[in-house]
């Protein structure tokens, strides 16, 4: 690894790998969640998969920063397409939960003990 700025480079490889953590944490069950995720199972985050996907397009733009600003890729201008198609399709998987997530949290909240999962 040549790094222009080794601090900055760990730095943010320990944040990308605290956003990548959390994105995982998201998902992982836990009978004692106040109520079901959309998915339709109770998870350590009930906010799962918008949750999951923000915490991913978190890590992923903290990863792509740190290889294009201080990392070995610094100052290369090719190879955009890749981080910039997952990113798409990351807000695409936001945006598309977000309907889903509103409802059943207000199904949760308005009373309802389950939540059906959407299709």
């Amino acid at each position: 690894m040549a790094s222009k700025n080794p601090g900055a480079y760990r730095a943010l490889l320990g944040l990308s790998g605290l956003f990548a953590a959390a994105a995982i944490l998201t998902l992982v069950p836990h009978k004692g969640a106040s109520w079901e995720n959309v998915l339709g199972y109770k998870s350590l985050c009930t906010f799962a998969p918008v949750a999951t996907a923000i915490c991913a397009f978190l890590a992923g733009i903290t990863c792509v920063v740190r290889a294009r600003l201080v990392g070995p890729r610094a100052g290369d201008k090719r190879g955009w397409a890749a981080p910039v198609v997952v990113g798409l399709v990351l807000l695409a998987v936001i945006a598309l939960s977000a309907p889903a997530y509103v409802k059943a949290k207000a199904e949760a909240v308005s009373g309802a003990t389950t939540v059906a999962p959407t299709d």
